[in-house]
């Protein structure tokens, strides 16, 4: 095997991603759960699209 193709077969070290902190981590539990819920509702005709019509309607539920 000649030295070039050695080289572009030598597949380098990964470096590893410095350990995230209990803060960080959360954090990112949270965006992956919004990303998730995100769009949820949006093909849905029998809601209002606008939130606070949406909210007044909720309220008046409640009365």
């Amino acid at each position: 095997m000649s030295e070039a193709m050695y080289r572009s077969k030598r597949k380098e070290p990964a470096v590893p991603e410095p350990p995230l902190t209990p803060v960080e981590a959360a954090r990112q539990r949270r965006l992956a759960a919004l990303k998730m819920a995100a769009g949820l509702w949006k093909d849905r005709t029998d809601t209002v699209k606008d939130g606070v019509q949406a909210q007044e309607q909720l309220r008046n539920e409640w009365r």
